[in-house]
């Protein structure tokens, strides 16, 4: 502590001052939170390191490694991911795989923001509607999975059996087996599957916006559309962003769908990243090749969400 005359006047003349350095108390207390900080942090980090940071940097040293199963591996260099992009199937698989995404992810989002919108009117059983509507984002994917493979099924199939008694058709579709049907199939399965996310993330972000605000636009002479473009999509931009981040992510990673409608058939057809992973490493016990199958797919999902990110971050103006 130190003693200085009062510059302001404030007190009587010949009165001193008592004044603290306030430079090394403000020091002593950044070094105390930064140490705090250290302390809380530490554990998220070694957990981060073990269970993130090193199994990714061991899949990119196994990826350059002839590894099989059972026998010692063999450095290989850049020869698996070689042999993957002079392979048809894995380029038939990175086509499937943004088609896949991109149009279960597109049709998801108009979908859950067409329910989004139609359930934040006021009317009467919207609760249950909002219940129901809930449903399929609560059954396990295995169990969704398994449901719509029977509907698909070509016999004993409920899609199958209602068409031909409501003689829609003639003849047995084969859903699943067919190179055309496969793929839209599996996409209607993930858009059922997923498309309650996405209502129930929008209407959560509809019902905060103030009513306030749509009150003044109509006042103003804007009409529905123009009170959607200039008042609903602003204040929900935020939450249309992540949601479709987050949504890409788990519908490109998804390996059940596939793996238990069509495991990746007809001739390919519905073959996708995460399946052909599977089927590289534990099928085939090709442990180093099924490394590189998934780095070749993880620089996709790192752009996406270095993309959205920095669109997240932005000013509301820009």
């Amino acid at each position: 502590m130190a003693l200085r005359a009062d510059p302001t006047g404030a007190y009587p003349e010949g009165i001193l001052v008592a004044t603290a350095p306030r430079a090394g108390r403000s020091s002593r207390a950044r070094r105390r939170e930064a140490r705090l900080a250290f302390a809380i942090l530490s554990p998220t980090c070694l957990v981060i390191l073990g269970l993130v940071a090193y199994p990714f940097l061991a899949a990119i040293y196994l990826s350059f490694q002839h590894k099989m199963i059972g026998a010692p591996a063999r450095f290989a260099g850049l020869a698996n991911y070689l042999e993957l992009f002079r392979d048809e199937v894995f380029l038939r698989t990175a086509y499937n795989s943004v088609l896949y995404t991109t149009v279960s992810v597109a049709i998801k989002f108009v979908l859950g923001l067409t329910m989004a919108l139609i359930l934040d009117q006021e009317r009467r059983f919207n609760h249950l509607f909002r219940t129901l509507l809930f449903v399929p984002w609560a059954v396990p994917i295995v169990i969704v999975a398994l449901d719509w493979r029977w509907i698909f099924d070509d016999l004993s199939g409920l899609l199958n059996n209602l068409l031909l008694t409501l003689h829609l058709t003639r003849n047995i579709i084969s859903w699943l087996s067919d190179p055309s049907l496969a793929m839209g199939c599996v996409i209607a399965v993930v858009v059922w599957a997923g498309t309650p996310f996405y209502a129930m993330t929008f209407l959560a972000g509809l019902q905060a916006i103030p009513r306030e605000l749509y009150e003044a636009a109509e006042i103003d002479g804007a009409s529905v559309i123009q009170q959607f473009a200039y008042v609903t999509v602003p204040r929900l931009r935020t939450i249309f962003l992540t949601t479709v981040m987050l949504s890409t992510i788990w519908t490109a990673t998804n390996l059940q769908f596939v793996l238990i409608l069509t495991r990746g058939g007809p001739a390919s057809r519905t073959e996708i990243f995460p399946h052909l992973a599977y089927e590289t490493t534990l099928m085939a016990r090709r442990l180093g090749m099924g490394a590189a199958v998934t780095l070749v797919f993880v620089p996709f999902l790192v752009i996406l969400i270095v993309l959205l990110t920095r669109r997240m971050l932005r000013p509301v103006d820009e």
